[in-house]
């Protein structure tokens, strides 16, 4: 696993390389201050990375088990592509005052869980004719058909599309940043502060931040997508 990881990360230097000269070289000419905005970028980026991650988590995992159960999970996944992350951040921070941090979970994990469980659903009927019947043949159900063998499927299957969750989440996540107020202050924030100061090389900088955050967390979801699914460790 480890071995993987290394190797996912390190297929992704050179694009982090890149937005970090970028964003060196668009903040050098925006005025003398490129260093400090490339240090407050980064300085940011945890905070966008707690907010982001556990979304992420909590959104595929839990997508991926409704999908494969379906029902609601053919729902949520129907209803997906309505409910974009920033949409319903602006939904919750107008109609909803109290817990901001959860509202801001919600938003993004809910986009993610309504993907995720799309793909599962997908991999559970295409299986449902081969692996999942010679299961039943050989006299496993219930419980055990789900966690041993339909899970498994379904996970792989989101875990498959988990760069395009994560750049949605990221995305999202500087709309729930700007609009839930002082609780989150991470690189999303940073950014819009700056865009609107009129800060061209602060914006950049976070900007590039953001970016590669979303570069860094899609690699190590190929590298988790590996562990999981050993077929996809040659894509």
């Amino acid at each position: 696993m480890l071995s993987l990881v290394l190797r996912r990360v390190l297929a992704a230097v050179p694009a982090l390389l890149g937005l970090a000269l970028a964003a060196a070289v668009v903040a050098a000419l925006a005025g003398p201050g490129w260093a400090p905005a490339l240090g407050a970028a980064l300085a940011a980026l945890p905070a966008t990375l707690a907010l982001v991650l556990p979304a992420l988590a909590l959104g595929t995992g839990f997508g991926a088990l409704l999908g494969v159960m379906g029902g609601v999970g053919a729902v949520l996944g129907g209803v997906g592509p309505a409910m974009p992350g920033f949409l319903l951040a602006a939904v919750f921070a107008a109609s909803l005052a109290k817990a901001p941090v959860l509202l801001g979970l919600a938003a993004l994990a809910l986009p993610a869980a309504a993907q995720a469980a799309t793909l599962a659903d997908r991999a559970r009927a295409g299986a449902e004719d081969t692996v999942l019947l010679a299961a039943r043949g050989r006299g496993m159900d219930g419980s055990a058909l789900l966690w041993r063998l339909a899970l498994p499927l379904g996970l792989s299957a989101a875990m498959g599309g988990l760069r395009s969750a994560v750049a949605g989440t990221v995305a999202a996540a500087v709309v729930v940043e700007s609009l839930f107020g002082s609780g989150f202050s991470g690189a999303g924030r940073l950014f819009v502060e700056a865009a609107r100061a009129g800060d061209t090389g602060m914006a950049v900088a976070a900007l590039a931040g953001l970016c590669g955050l979303a570069v860094l967390l899609g690699a190590l979801g190929g590298a988790l997508h590996g562990w999981i699914d050993p077929r996809a460790r040659m894509a």
